[in-house]
């Protein structure tokens, strides 16, 4: 009896090595921006990609490489929105909040911060990766790469920065490397190959 051929086979994947960014700060491009809400108030998700180097369209090479139909890009920081309240929570939220429209603004000549998030798309930023661990489905850690700080493409071109420490759960059963899907944006059906933004 011989083997049934499948139709797509030509055209499946095969299973690879999986790349992964190196923690390390890298220029990134804006790829889009929008406004959230969640229970604390409004927050900016900021999508990126890295820019310039080795690693250049790492992102969106590897959505491209994503066999689920329900694709994820995996690159987004989530900037929130001061609720303007007093309390000093608000006031470290605005200071964040500064540190990136100023880094912004030092990053792309010309442009000037005027509270339309949609005017992220196509700046440059400098962006700063470490690790973070996550509880994965079957119980046990998992470390994925985190965009966990924004700053000037000035200060990564320079290299002078410091990584933010890896960002470690309380209680860790156990450690093994993959690939995190939380805090990621979700895909509709039918944009495969077009990259998630307009």
């Amino acid at each position: 009896m011989a083997i049934k051929r499948f139709g797509d086979y030509d055209n499946t994947k095969a299973y690879g090595d999986i790349p992964v960014l190196p923690k390390g700060g890298y220029v990134l491009k804006i790829m889009g921006a929008e406004v959230c809400e969640n229970r604390n108030g409004q927050y900016i998700k900021i999508s990126c990609d890295v820019a310039e180097g080795e690693y250049k369209d790492f992102f969106a090479n590897e959505y491209h490489n994503q066999q689920q139909e329900d694709k994820k890009w995996h690159c987004n920081y989530l900037l929130n929105v001061p609720n303007d309240d007093g309390t000093e929570k608000d006031g470290w939220t605005k200071r964040r909040f500064k540190t990136v429209t100023e880094a912004l603004e030092s990053s792309n000549t010309g442009y000037h911060f005027d509270w339309d998030e949609k005017k992220f798309k196509g700046k440059l930023i400098g962006g700063l990766f470490n690790e973070r661990e996550y509880q994965k489905n079957d119980g046990n850690v998992g470390r994925a790469i985190n965009l966990a700080q924004l700053c000037s493409v000035e200060k990564v071109r320079s290299g002078n920065y410091k990584l933010p420490d890896d960002k470690l759960l309380a209680n860790r059963p156990g450690t093994a490397p993959a690939p995190s899907t939380d805090d990621f944006m979700s895909i509709p059906d039918g944009s495969n190959e077009a990259l998630p933004f307009d």
